[in-house]
């Protein structure tokens, strides 16, 4: 790999991914900004990083296609769109990789997909068989039979979430700005572009413009908690101008992009996978003391802390901890079930036998299937 490609603040690059959006593929001008991002991806690819490219555009390729104006509402006009554009989009891909003798394999995902563990294992197989090949997998949303409860809703989150199932070594957002700045740039010239982001705070939530278009779903606010979700789990993240700059130009240019830093520490994958992807199945509330000691000394889950319990979850499941202010601060999963936990709340280890006969585990929640967030 040549570091010269990326920004000093990112080392040992060995699998990116790279995230574009809507308007980047199909604005006016967009086959000639495809084939830049292709050859881009072809020099990392040939360079020895494994790329993965998450890509919008299906249902913005149908709408042109039928003709429509304005994104559909109606769920099965989307889902029509989508079936028709994404046979168009793979196209065009097949075609521009075809020019750098790349190979390229379509991966389409639903959340159920990724919510299910063997599933999400079997897909991280799928993608290193695919990256071990000399492939680059190309990834989007399955439109055309997902349904509004199971819909990413944008591929912001989509690409954070392949981040996460890859072990990326940075997540790239390509966009049509150069990253964050501190008002929004097409409505105040005076705005100031941010080249680092240290922790996506509250503070950085406010600044960003969450206005969309008739094309796109995802605003600068769904990017940012796209960012929170990859430098959380110890990945870095860029969102830059993929629109008119190229994309190793936001990989090795501070004024083309934001970049997000990560924890000091990458999360193994099944903690990730707990912490940002499976589907809670009830929530816990904790008193402050059961808080502190998840929080603050990295204990597991006792009954004798637990003041609620909120849902119908069985054992295995996964559980949101709250605190007594109704914030969540961690997620494991339940050793007990839902209907157990109610009995035994409030209860030291040792009355637990008394109120269920048997004593199957000391912890609610054991530390190893818990993360604090």
């Amino acid at each position: 790999m040549n570091c010269s490609l990326f920004r000093k603040e990112i080392k040992n690059v060995k699998t990116l991914v790279v995230k574009t959006g809507s308007r980047i593929l199909t604005a006016d001008g967009h086959v000639e900004r495809v084939k830049r991002l292709v050859e881009d991806m072809a020099a990392l690819h040939n360079s020895g990083v494994r790329v993965v490219l998450v890509s919008s555009g299906a249902i913005a390729h149908g709408m042109k296609a039928l003709s429509l104006g304005k994104r559909p509402k109606a769920i099965p006009m989307l889902q029509a769109c989508a079936g028709i554009g994404q046979n168009r989009l793979m196209n065009m891909y097949q075609n521009i990789f075809g020019e750098h003798n790349i190979l390229i394999g379509q991966v389409l995902l639903t959340w159920d997909d990724l919510r299910s563990k063997k599933r999400y294992l079997n897909l991280r197989n799928t993608f290193f068989q695919l990256l071990d090949c000399g492939a680059i997998p190309i990834v989007n949303e399955n439109d055309s039979v997902g349904v509004e409860e199971i819909q990413f809703g944008n591929n912001d989150t989509l690409g954070a979430q392949i981040a996460l199932l890859v072990n990326a070594d940075v997540y790239v957002n390509l966009t049509d700005v150069g990253g964050l700045y501190d008002k929004n740039p097409r409505d105040d010239k005076s705005a100031k572009h941010i080249p680092v982001v240290h922790s996506v705070s509250s503070g950085i939530q406010k600044m960003a413009s969450d206005k969309k278009n008739d094309i796109s779903v995802g605003g600068m606010s769904t990017k940012l908690k796209a960012a929170q979700i990859v430098t959380r789990a110890g990945i870095p993240a860029l969102i830059g101008d993929g629109f008119d700059q190229r994309l190793l130009t936001v990989l090795n240019n501070e004024n083309c992009a934001t970049l997000f830093m990560p924890c000091e520490k990458k999360m193994p994958s099944r903690r990730r996978w707990i912490a940002f992807t499976g589907e809670s199945a009830g929530n816990i509330t904790v008193d402050e003391g059961a808080c502190k000691a998840i929080i603050q000394k990295g204990k597991s889950l006792l009954a004798a802390g637990i003041t609620g319990v909120n849902g119908n979850f069985k054992i295995g499941d996964m559980v949101d901890i709250f605190n007594i202010d109704g914030e969540i601060i961690a997620r494991g999963m339940a050793n007990f079930t839902a209907s157990e936990i109610e009995l035994i709340r409030g209860n030291k280890s040792e009355q637990i036998e008394e109120k269920l006969g048997a004593v199957k585990f000391n912890e609610i929640i054991h530390r190893d299937n818990l993360v604090v967030l």
